[in-house]
């Protein structure tokens, strides 16, 4: 049995560590998931210095990604987490593999996440950006309560910015 951190109605949340490098290369090899991405897809190496990269940035800033499971087969969903962006601002963002797209699991991990921001991140609103003809992630952003306040840059790609106070 996993050790979750968050569990939603169908969704077990885990605490992203160095090794999960076996769960995370497949998904960010998938050129369907990560077609939105400036970065594109990732090879094993690039894999291995995000996962770094994000558990650097829970230990500095308190800012967790989780690896996602379905509670009730165990299968690896995809991950979600928070980061910070360019401008400092703390960001919420996730990638699923492609048989969990379309079922609500996007939107159930996200609103669980601003449910622990709103407890355990000290900021005052939470913000999330997605590519502007990714229709299913803007979708997400409103199911969770999040306001589209802009079009703009991230990472060197046009996107729709929503935020949802933090209190």
């Amino acid at each position: 049995m996993k050790n979750y951190a968050i569990k939603t109605r169908r969704i077990g949340l885990r605490l992203l560590e160095a090794g999960d490098i076996f769960d995370l290369e497949e998904l960010e090899c998938d050129p369907d998931v990560k077609r939105f991405f400036p970065d594109g897809q990732r090879d094993r190496a690039k894999t291995q210095d995000m996962i770094y990269r994000f558990v650097s940035s829970y230990e500095e800033n308190g800012l967790p990604c989780f690896l996602l499971f379905d509670l009730e087969s165990d299968e690896f969903i995809g991950r979600a987490g928070f980061g910070l962006t360019e401008s400092g601002e703390t960001e919420v963002g996730y990638v699923l593999h492609k048989k969990f797209w379309g079922k609500g699991y996007a939107s159930e991990a996200v609103a669980a996440l601003l449910e622990y921001a709103r407890k355990n991140i000290d900021v005052a609103y939470i913000i999330a950006y997605a590519h502007i003809e990714n229709i299913g992630s803007t979708r997400v952003m409103e199911k969770c309560g999040m306001a589209y306040y802009k079009t703009g840059i991230a990472k060197g790609i046009e996107c729709k910015f929503y935020k949802i106070k933090n209190l």
